[in-house]
């Protein structure tokens, strides 16, 4: 049974009022995401089938005449009348190998493998000056996990980022002696882990970004930026509502209704509250600028009051409860 056709448009992700530019951006974008040399073995064949598809969508949609007759007569284009002169075609899809890479359906095989090259923007030994990548492909995203007191007085951190660099065997190229470079599989570029090295900086919530200047993947010309997501490590002591922060007191019933002094562990250190006579369960005390954000703009902590009873009870204390019960009766 034959494949189901799909709109080359779809393929590539773009409308049909798409720019050469755009077309050719997008195409990049995909054969660097489907590569299946960047790939688990396991996912190769799921891949290479993909970069098949996006290879014959852009095959036509980067050709003009081509581009024209598709869009003329959508998947029996190969059956309409050609513009002069005839495009070079081909009856199968394209392959995935080195040779037919280079040589893609419908494109004149040297400017394919040109193309191919400038993709990436390694353009040593192609004509003309290669692409520069623009900074927001160069850059990365990444999440960083903080506990909430490192969020609140920062922290100097050390972590392992897997980016992309130039492959120096082939100097970005992607291609050694007419083929594919056996290093980087013909993309240009590598993905190793890099040690990072920076310090967080204080007041940090749920969401904060950091950019870190020249530590995104590696083009030509520099580095893009690696911006860093904080995420904010649970732990079980608070509740995190936005800046604000609330823990629970437990406190004995003659605390509660007698008043009395308690500590309480804050992301500052321990603090000292007193307990008015009477506190009920569910009375929330509230220490302002105790919770999390920016110094002069940090949000509230608030200490919700649980009255609890002890595990056991000596003799001489069961009585004293059995007095208190005798005389709230009376």
């Amino acid at each position: 049974m034959a494949a189901k056709f799909r709109d080359y448009y779809e393929v590539l992700g773009v409308p049909r009022t798409a720019t050469e530019e755009a077309i050719k951006l997008a195409y990049r974008k995909l054969a660097r995401k489907h590569h299946p040399d960047l790939h688990p073995e396991k996912e190769k064949d799921l891949h290479t089938v993909k970069m098949q598809e996006v290879n014959e969508a852009y095959s036509v949609l980067a050709s003009k005449e081509n581009r024209a007759k598709y869009d003329q007569f959508g998947e029996h284009w190969k059956d309409g009348p050609p513009p002069p002169p005839p495009p070079r075609s081909s009856a199968s899809r394209p392959s995935y190998s080195q040779e037919d890479f280079a040589s893609a359906p419908g494109q004149d095989s040297e400017a394919f493998s040109d193309f191919f090259r400038n993709m990436f923007r390694q353009g040593q030994g192609a004509e003309g000056p290669a692409e520069d990548l623009s900074a927001s492909e160069l850059d990365v995203e990444a999440a960083l996990d903080l506990s909430l007191k490192d969020a609140i007085h920062g922290v100097e951190k050390t972590f392992s980022l897997l980016t992309t660099g130039l492959c120096q065997n082939c100097r970005g190229t992607g291609r050694v002696k007419g083929g594919f470079c056996p290093v980087c599989g013909g993309i240009g570029e590598i993905r190793k882990p890099r040690d990072i090295k920076t310090r967080i900086p204080a007041g940090l919530v749920e969401g904060s970004r950091i950019r870190l200047k020249g530590q995104g993947n590696e083009g030509p010309h520099g580095r893009g930026d690696l911006y860093l997501v904080i995420h904010l490590i649970p732990d079980a002591r608070y509740t995190i509502d936005g800046k604000n922060l609330e823990t629970t007191l437990r406190v004995m019933p003659w605390q509660a209704a007698l008043g009395s002094q308690a500590s309480v562990d804050t992301l500052d250190g321990p603090v000292r509250i007193k307990l008015a006579k009477g506190t009920h369960t569910g009375k929330r005390l509230r220490l302002a600028g105790k919770g999390l954000g920016k110094t002069g703009d940090r949000g509230d902590f608030f200490i919700r009051i649980e009255i609890d009873i002890p595990d056991t009870l000596s003799p001489k204390a069961e009585a004293l409860f059995q007095q208190l019960e005798d005389e709230t009766r009376a």
